[in-house]
C-alpha cells in the first residue's frame, strides 16, 4: 500500500448503533480522546490527527454526541468524561441519586428483563405497542441525561459542538411521503448552524419496539424553505452509521482522508456453523445484519471511489468535480466475543443490547478501552483495513499510543480516574 506524504490527515469517526452494546464505544472513544489530550500535552496536538467529524447511530449517535459537545476549554479530555459520565448515568443501578422515584427500581426491573429474555424460546411470542406513557417517561430521563452531561440547562431542547468539529445523525422517516428509497434517510442536525436538537437524537435512538415514532419538524426537500412535520425511527433502518455525509458534495480538502468505523454487529455468525435455529438465534442474527446492511453498501462505495481516485491520480492534473475525487483510507474497532477479558462471562446477543446492568456496562466499556489501544498500537487505525482495496488507499505515520493506565490523571475526576483504572485492568 502507498505511504501518504501529505499533510496531517484529516480523520472521521463512525460509530454503529447497538443499544446498550454502545457502551463499547465510550470506552473507544474515551481512550481515543484521551489519547489526543495525551499528544497535546506532550506538544503534538494536531501533528498526528486532525478530527473533522464524527457520525452516530441510535446508542452511537447519544455517545458520538457526548464527545462532539461544545467544551469551554477546547478540552479532548473533557469529551472522554462525557460519553463515561453518560453511560454511568445510563446504568440500570442501585444508586438513586439523580434520579426520580419512579427509576429507583430500575436494577431489579432490568434483572427481571434478562431473566424472561432466557427464557424466550420457551414462551409465547407476544408483541405489544409501545406505550406512550413509558415512551414519554424514558424519553424525558434521557434529556435530563444529555442535559446533565452537556451541561447545558435544564430546559435546553439541544446542545452546540466543537468548532469545526462536523455530527451527523441517521435516523430514517417512517412515512416518507416522498415516497423515494433514498429520500427516507435523514441526517440531523437539521439546521447545523444551530446545534443539534435533543429531539433529534431520540430519534435516530428510537427503536419501535420500546418507542412510538419520534415527531420532528424539519426542513422540506422541495427547496421552498418550508418547515414540515415527519415521524422518525431509529437510523438502523437508514445509515448505521451515517458515511457518505463526510465526502458527498464536499471539495477534496474538505473530505477525510482517514475514516476509523466503530463497529458494534460482528459480521461473523458466532454460532453453530448450520446457522441460527432458535427464535432466539433468529432474532438476535436478524438484527446484527441489518444493522450491518448499509454500513457494507456505504463501504463498498469507498471501495469504487478510491478506485476511481487511484486510476485518476495517473492522468495530467485535473479540474472541475473529477478533481474532488481522493481516496480515503477506512480503518475499524471492533466488537466481538471473547474468551478473555471483561466480557468473557457476557453473552452478546440482542437481548443483551437492551441491558443496562452496571456490571456489563463496564464490561463493555473496558473491551472498549481494550480494543481501541490493541488496534491502535498495532497500526491499524492508520493503514487500510484487509477488506478494502489496500493499493488505493495510503497508510499513515503511527504514533506512540499512550497506555491506558497512564491516561487516568488526565481525567481530572477522582471518581472518574478510579473507575478508569478498574475498566483499564478488568
Amino acid at each position: 500500500m502507498p505511504t501518504a506524504t501529505c499533510r496531517v490527515p484529516r480523520l472521521a469517526i463512525a460509530c454503529q448503533g447497538g443499544g446498550a452494546h454502545t457502551a463499547f464505544t465510550a470506552g473507544v472513544l474515551a481512550y481515543l480522546f484521551l489519547s489526543f489530550e495525551h499528544f497535546r500535552a506532550q506538544g503534538e496536538d494536531g501533528r498526528w490527527f486532525e478530527l473533522v467529524g464524527l457520525s452516530g447511530t441510535s446508542g452511537g449517535a447519544i455517545t458520538a454526541a457526548m464527545a462532539w459537545s461544545h467544551t469551554p476549554d477546547d478540552s479532548w479530555a473533557e469529551g472522554a468524561r462525557r460519553v463515561l459520565r453518560y453511560w454511568n448515568r445510563n446504568k440500570a443501578s442501585l444508586d438513586p441519586r439523580g434520579k426520580l422515584p419512579f427509576w429507583w427500581g430500575e436494577y431489579f426491573s432490568n434483572a427481571a428483563s434478562r431473566a424472561l429474555a432466557a427464557w424466550q424460546d420457551y414462551l409465547p411470542s407476544v408483541s405489544l405497542p409501545p406505550s406512550p406513557f413509558l415512551s414519554s417517561l424514558v424519553q424525558a430521563r434521557m434529556k435530563d441525561d444529555l442535559r446533565a452531561v452537556a451541561s447545558v440547562p435544564d430546559q435546553a431542547d439541544r446542545i452546540t459542538g466543537r468548532p469545526g468539529l462536523d455530527l451527523f445523525v441517521g435516523a430514517v422517516d417512517v412515512v416518507n411521503p416522498e415516497g423515494e428509497p433514498q429520500t427516507a434517510f435523514r441526517t440531523f442536525p437539521d439546521q447545523p448552524a444551530e446545534g443539534l436538537r435533543l429531539d433529534e437524537l431520540l430519534a435516530s435512538a428510537c427503536i419501535p419496539e420500546l418507542f412510538v415514532a419520534q415527531p420532528l419538524t424539519v426542513d422540506s426537500r422541495d427547496g421552498t424553505g418550508r418547515r414540515e412535520a415527519r415521524y422518525f425511527w431509529d437510523g438502523l433502518y437508514s445509515q448505521n452509521p451515517p458515511i457518505n455525509d463526510f465526502f458527498i458534495g464536499r471539495p477534496r480538502d474538505c473530505k477525510p482522508d482517514l475514516l476509523w468505523v466503530i463497529q458494534i454487529n460482528p459480521n461473523r455468525y458466532e454460532g453453530p456453523d448450520t446457522g441460527p435455529l432458535t427464535p432466539h438465534d433468529q432474532a438476535d442474527r436478524r438484527n446484527e445484519l441489518a444493522g450491518n446492511l448499509s454500513l457494507a453498501q456505504e463501504l463498498r462505495a469507498i471501495d469504487v471511489v478510491n478506485r476511481i481516485a487511484f486510476e485518476l491520480a495517473e492522468l495530467p492534473k485535473l479540474e472541475g468535480p473529477l478533481a474532488d475525487y481522493k481516496p480515503v483510507t477506512v480503518s475499524f474497532v471492533r466488537l466481538g466475543q471473547r474468551d478473555d477479558g471483561p466480557l468473557a462471562r457476557h453473552r452478546l446477543d440482542y437481548a443483551s443490547k437492551l441491558d443496562r446492568d452496571p456490571d456489563f456496562i463496564d464490561a463493555l466499556m473496558a473491551e472498549g478501552i481494550a480494543a481501541a489501544h490493541r488496534a491502535a498500537v498495532a497500526g491499524e487505525l492508520i493503514r487500510p483495513h484487509a477488506c478494502m482495496n489496500e493499493v488505493c488507499a495510503f497508510s499513515y505515520p503511527n504514533p506512540a499510543w499512550p497506555e491506558p493506565a497512564v491516561l487516568a490523571a488526565l481525567l481530572a475526576d477522582a471518581g472518574l480516574a478510579r473507575q478508569w483504572q478498574a475498566l483499564v485492568t478488568a
